[in-house]
């Protein structure tokens, strides 16, 4: 029987090629305010200098008094290399966690008190945050949290209700041993957590810590999220099958309701599969065993299996949006009446907006000074032949633009460093273009030289707004434009000039307001939807 040293906290970490990050991981855990620690580093045949860096760490350790093992394997995975630093682990608390993360300072002193103060637990998690690898900038998470309060996750983690970031777990060593009593977990190229976690979680409740303790690395290069081909995808699904059938072996779940629900289990992730490659004949089939298992709920069901297949359409953004209302009022509370308004006013709304679509016989290139131009893009679902996409050119210089523009379209874009902004600006020449929908000045550029060349000037359309220092001289400048097609929103009536249109409900107003927000009427109608923007593009004078 395997001895566990009592307070001492086992930490496996398999790592391969990980030059660029392992060093940031084994700082976070020299830093840990908990002091009885050993570390086993598994190098899963790195072909970098892994190995280098894991080696020459040693002596920080050492003056920590924290024990710390390097194994050195062939490549497998990392299911296998984490079998290989179970052998070795003695410690009475066990983790995992992976070598491009980080732990915070006292993630795992607080955890162990947790379980040293509750000892009818085997296991405790707290949560994770994420956070970008690049930018060190926080990033979206990629996994649910799920109901915190809930301590029976085998199902939860299973089918995707909550988080499985390895680093937040923390089990008792005994109690993970007589699960595995030699340590070996299922060797597969995917995962290593469902072969951690969901025997354990089987037989044991976890409750949770409410706090951010584990940050998650998200790196583009890393295993998880490499870009797979048809046939990796297919095998990944597949070995997560025979996964889960050796996890039943080991459960010895044998009752037929979870033996039909882990059924639908697999039946829906196959059903992902043929949206993603489509079958229509094994789709239809799969669909039909599903539905006769009757173990997933309605709502679940038409979500994977039904709204992919509809979600691009019409129908499927009016659902898209009925549910987005339903939460909407299930956090406020309204009344059931308004909320039935309001799924018929948005339904009539995506109804208009599919009819004036289906009303363009032309491709434009919309020359806008700001995101108006952008807007009747997305309406219309047509390409985007434009460099004045997500941005914001002043109107003074939008006319300048215009005005000679195929000189400016020449002419370099550089950046300007001593921009106050927040998003970046660029400047051509004497005008000044703000890229407020774009993350880097890098993007921006490659975006606008990308997108100048599909300009058709033998459908050229040019919108200007009464607004970003645009006075009556620079109406009467966009007036004088060498173009048919041009129009430039005012908030108040100027007969003197044909390109002018008129949008009420600015008046008192120093410019004009933004008009792609929506009128208090009783249908769902932007202040931009009261110009034929349709008829303007099929060429028709207004």
């Amino acid at each position: 029987m395997k001895k566990f040293k009592r307070g001492l906290v086992s930490i496996i970490t398999p790592v391969f090629n990980g030059e660029t990050f392992l060093l940031t991981y084994l700082k976070s855990i020299y830093n840990q305010t908990y002091s009885e620690l050993e570390l086993i580093l598994i190098d899963d045949g790195s072909t970098d200098q892994t190995f280098s860096i894991a080696k020459n760490y040693q002596k920080n350790f050492k003056s920590k008094n924290i024990a710390y093992q390097i194994l050195r394997t062939k490549h497998v995975n990392a299911s296998h290399a984490l079998s290989q630093g179970l052998a070795l682990a003695h410690g009475e608390f066990l983790i995992w966690p992976d070598s491009d993360d980080i732990l915070n300072p006292n993630s795992i002193q607080i955890r162990v008190d947790f379980l040293n103060t509750h000892p009818d637990y085997q296991c405790v998690r707290s949560l994770p945050y994420y956070f970008d690898f690049e930018t060190k900038q926080p990033a979206r998470p990629d996994e649910q949290k799920g109901n915190l309060q809930k301590q029976d996750l085998f199902w939860d983690i299973l089918e995707g209700r909550t988080f499985v970031c390895c680093g937040c777990y923390m089990l008792r060593s005994k109690a993970f041993f007589e699960i595995y009593p030699e340590g070996k977990i299922p060797i597969y190229d995917v995962g290593q957590n469902f072969q951690m976690l969901l025997p354990f979680m089987y037989f044991h409740k976890c409750p949770t810590i409410e706090q951010e303790l584990y940050g998650v690395a998200i790196r583009k290069e890393s295993h998880s999220r490499t870009k797979l081909t048809k046939s990796q995808i297919l095998k990944k699904y597949q070995d997560y099958e025979l996964l889960i059938d050796d996890i039943i072996s080991i459960c010895n779940i044998q009752d037929s309701s979870s033996l039909k629900r882990i059924q639908s289990w697999k039946l829906l992730r196959r059903i992902d599969i043929y949206n993603l490659y489509p079958e229509q004949g094994r789709w239809f089939s799969t669909f039909l065993k599903l539905f006769k298992l009757n173990q997933t709920p309605l709502l679940v069901l038409l979500k994977r299996a039904l709204y992919p297949k509809i979600k691009s359409t019409t129908i499927g953004k009016i659902l898209r949006k009925i549910v987005l209302i339903y939460k909407e009022s299930k956090e406020t509370q309204e009344n059931i009446l308004f909320f039935i308004f309001r799924m018929i006013q948005n339904a009539e709304w995506e109804w208009f907006k599919y009819r004036r679509k289906k009303k363009l016989i032309v491709q434009p290139t919309i020359l806008s000074s700001n995101c108006v131009g952008t807007i009747i893009y997305h309406d219309l679902q047509i390409p985007w032949s434009s460099p004045t996409i997500n941005l914001r050119i002043p109107m003074n210089d939008f006319v300048k633009f215009i005005k000679n523009l195929d000189w400016y379209l020449k002419q370099e874009i550089i950046e300007d460093k001593n921009s106050e902004f927040r998003y970046p600006i660029g400047i051509c020449n004497d005008i000044k273009i703000h890229f407020i929908h774009y993350h880097s000045f890098q993007e921006a550029v490659e975006a606008w030289n990308y997108r100048k060349q599909r300009i058709d000037k033998n459908h050229l359309f040019i919108i200007g707004s009464e607004k970003d220092g645009c006075s009556y001289e620079t109406i009467c400048q966009f007036d004088k434009l060498p173009y048919k097609n041009k129009i430039i929103f005012t908030k108040q009536k100027y007969p003197e000039f044909s390109s002018t249109f008129y949008i009420h409900g600015f008046e008192n107003q120093e410019e004009l307001g933004n008009i792609l927000n929506f009128r208090k009427i009783i249908f769902k109608r932007r202040y931009l939807d009261c110009f034929d923007y349709i008829s303007f593009l099929n060429g028709v004078h207004l």
